[in-house]
């Protein structure tokens, strides 16, 4: 089994490399002199899709070392695969003026690292780049270090460049499932090194959560650790706050908890509805049990995340799933999706008025719905941004319905995504 318990993904392991490699805390482009390493001056305009353009890097070196660059997808965009997306960043090898020596070696995480030696002194190194034609719009992270050959502290520097592409980049999410001994889990819904969804390819997020009888999304959390965060709910009534850390390339998806408060007990369904209020905050739903819907409008306040309830509407106890936190009709605002007891699922469309935070529902599928014992709205199901369900049937099988655009008819047909681990909670 190719678990990752407390371990890291790929694009952690660059991490790690980046860090042994230039060892030291990335700074801007024209960092403060170190005393024995070097300071930068880093030019990276952006490069369109299927062009070519020039970088230049002037380094003055206060002795004789190492010079390293090595780029990488910038803060906001997931990892890449690196024998796909990656090749597709063409780079050569950088040049300088006469003594200085550039070559490739090979990176921890499989690509190439530019290496020169530098004597003494300022010298300007230029190489440049071609993103393939089809390449998307990236944002790619240029880090440089200088490691002094007589162990002289080393310095580094950091430059942002865009990719200028019309083809967006598709987002990776995180899929959480809880198994039977407390340990929360996730998989990523796109690949680095391994399938999408891949049940053998996990990260652990520690033991102590199935002292909870409630756990949901905010709304959808990136693998770059960018989301609503989660909240848990214990027996007792107590909800919990888990914030998103927004530290990518780690398995280190939470901040500290916080403690929202106690008396939740009253409810039987508490659901991440992502921000259906329009104010850029997630929100939260929960069901009490006389069947009426309330709204916990998010603050964006991590020590007082919800704001009070307002009430939603009566009737939602003929419900038996809620999931929300995407936006499957491109209007901007995040949806809700309800199952019935009979098997049909239903669309609430998001209005972002928080006293009206959802239309008339619309009809999303017909009975059979009664199959999924999940149903769970991970992230985007593709570049379009259109928001998606995940579900799993009783065999263990996760199937994709991926949003339409189209509020009447906000579901594609159902498309085969993995098979899946026995979780008893699903998020």
């Amino acid at each position: 089994m190719r678990e990752q318990r407390r371990g890291i993904g790929r694009g952690a392991v660059a991490l790690a490399a980046a860090a042994a490699m230039l060892a030291g805390a990335a700074g801007a482009a024209g960092a403060a002199p170190v005393p024995g390493g070097a300071t930068f001056g880093i030019t990276t305009p952006d490069a369109a899709a299927g062009g070519s353009v020039t970088h230049t890097v002037k380094v003055n070196a206060a002795l004789k070392g190492r010079f390293e660059l090595h780029m990488e997808p910038a803060e906001g965009f997931r990892w890449w695969d690196p024998t796909g997306e990656a090749q597709d960043l063409r780079r050569s090898t950088p040049t300088g003026a006469p003594g200085v020596t550039c070559r490739e070696e090979p990176y921890e995480n499989g690509e190439d690292l530019a290496v020169c030696d530098l004597p003494a002194g300022e010298h300007t190194l230029t190489y440049t780049v071609n993103p393939a034609p089809h390449m998307e719009a990236w944002g790619v992270e240029v880090n440089v270090g200088f490691r002094p050959d007589d162990g002289s502290p080393a310095s580094t520097g950091q430059s942002v460049f865009q990719v200028l592409s019309d083809n967006p980049v598709e987002k990776s999410y995180r899929v959480f499932g809880r198994d039977t001994a407390g340990r929360l889990w996730s998989h990523q819904t796109l690949p680095t090194d391994t399938r999408p969804l891949d049940p053998w390819w996990r990260q652990d997020h520690g033991s102590g959560w199935g002292a909870f009888d409630a756990v949901t999304k905010l709304s959808p959390i990136g693998t770059d650790n960018r989301g609503g965060g989660v909240v848990a709910r214990e027996p007792n009534g107590t909800l919990w706050y888990y914030p998103a850390s927004g530290v990518k390339w780690t398995d280190r998806v939470f901040k500290p908890r916080v403690r929202v408060g106690t008396g939740w007990s009253v409810y039987n369904s508490v659901r991440g509805t992502g921000d259906v209020t329009g104010d850029g905050h997630p929100d939260l739903v929960a069901r009490d049990t006389s069947g009426v819907l309330w709204l916990y409008r998010g603050t964006g306040v991590e020590s007082a995340p919800f704001a009070d309830r307002t009430r939603v509407g009566s009737g939602w106890q003929v419900y038996n799933a809620l999931t929300g936190g995407v936006d499957s009709t491109s209007d901007g605002h995040a949806d809700l999706f309800a199952r019935d007891t009979s098997g049909a699922l239903w669309l609430y469309q998001g209005t972002g008025d928080p006293a009206r935070p959802y239309a008339p529902r619309v009809k999303a599928g017909t009975s059979g719905w009664n199959a999924y014992t999940a149903v769970i709205a991970p992230g985007d199901g593709g570049p379009d941004g259109r928001g998606a369900l995940l579900v799993r049937d009783r065999d263990g099988v996760l199937y994709w319905y991926r949003g339409t655009g189209n509020a009447s008819a906000p579901l594609g047909n159902r498309t085969p995504a993995a098979q899946s681990q026995p979780y008893n909670a699903w998020m």
